[in-house]
């Protein structure tokens, strides 16, 4: 029996997740100010829609009736403001 074996079925499926998204996950670069504007949208997914994200933009615009997207937009948008800019003012988001 390998380490795989050991582990339970949730930690494998994390992990699979994990490197899954990391494998597929492309950053972009945005303005940073357009898009913190834009997460004052955050209800309706729009600056996902501007760093092309579509699949979280939909997601967003999917719940945005509950009020969860509007939470996470705000978290977006503290992720977002820390951030180094670079000479252009772009960020990757």
């Amino acid at each position: 029996m390998g380490m795989e074996a050991g582990k339970s079925w949730w930690i494998r499926l994390g992990e699979a997740y994990y490197d899954f998204k990391e494998r597929h996950t492309t950053l972009n670069k945005v303005n940073r100010k357009t898009y913190c504007w834009l997460c004052l949208l955050g209800i309706v997914g729009v600056h996902h829609f501007y760093a092309r994200h579509w699949v979280k933009g939909l997601v967003y615009l999917a719940i945005c009736w509950t009020g969860i997207s509007a939470a996470m937009g705000l978290i977006d948008w503290m992720a977002a403001v820390p951030k180094e800019a670079d000479e252009d003012g772009n960020i990757l988001i």
